[in-house]
C-alpha cells in the first residue's frame, strides 16, 4: 500500500522536474485555482488522487508561464485531502507561492509556515493579488531539496512571501470594509 501511494508522487516529481528551463518560458505570470475533490474516509480509490492533481497543474503552469502560484480551495480548514497537502508543500518548497482557502471556515495553521492565508478573499479575488505580486516581486526562491528543506531556504522563502500575505491581508480587509 505504501509503494502505490509514493507512486503517483514520484511520477509527479519527475514530470516538474523535465519540464523545459526558465529561459525557454514566455515572461507571462499564471495562477492556478484548484477545488478540492469531496473526500471521506477509508476512501481508498483516492488514495494519491489530490497530489497527482496537484502536481499536473503545476506541470501545465510551468509550461506556459514564467512564474505561477497556485490557489488552493480545500475542506473547511483549507485542507486538502488524497495526498493533495504534501504536493501543495513540494510546490511551494519549489518556488510557488500557495495561497489556501477554507470555505466557510478559517485555514488552519501549518507547520512549516510557507502557506499564504487567502483570508476571506475569493478564489478569483486571491487569483488576482497573487498575480499582482509575481509581477512586482517574483517567485520565491525554492529549496535545494524540497523534500528536506533547510532552515535557511525556509527563512528566505518566509521572507519573500511576507509581502504577498501582506497584500493578501490588505485586498481581505478592503473587501470587509466595503460591506
Amino acid at each position: 500500500m505504501a509503494s502505490r501511494l509514493r507512486l503517483p508522487f514520484l511520477f509527479a516529481a519527475a514530470l516538474l522536474t523535465a519540464l523545459p528551463g526558465r529561459a525557454a518560458k514566455p515572461a507571462t505570470v499564471g495562477v492556478a485555482i484548484l477545488q478540492a475533490a469531496p473526500w471521506s474516509p477509508l476512501d481508498s480509490a483516492r488514495d494519491g488522487a489530490g497530489e497527482f492533481e496537484v502536481f499536473l497543474r503545476i506541470a501545465q503552469l510551468r509550461r506556459t508561464c514564467a512564474a505561477a502560484a497556485l490557489v488552493s480551495i480545500g475542506d473547511r480548514n483549507g485542507v486538502r485531502r488524497s495526498g493533495g497537502e504534501k504536493a501543495l508543500a513540494h510546490a511551494a518548497l519549489s518556488g510557488l507561492p500557495v495561497a489556501r482557502l477554507a470555505p466557510g471556515g478559517a485555514v488552519a495553521a501549518m507547520p512549516l509556515g510557507i502557506f499564504l492565508d487567502g483570508g476571506s478573499l475569493s478564489a478569483e479575488h486571491t487569483q488576482r493579488v497573487l498575480e499582482q505580486c509575481l509581477a512586482r516581486h517574483g517567485a520565491p526562491p525554492s529549496a535545494g531539496d524540497p523534500e528536506r528543506p533547510t532552515a535557511r531556504e525556509l527563512a528566505a522563502i518566509r521572507a519573500h512571501l511576507q509581502p504577498f500575505q501582506a497584500a493578501l491581508n490588505l485586498a481581505a480587509a478592503a473587501v470587509v470594509a466595503q460591506r
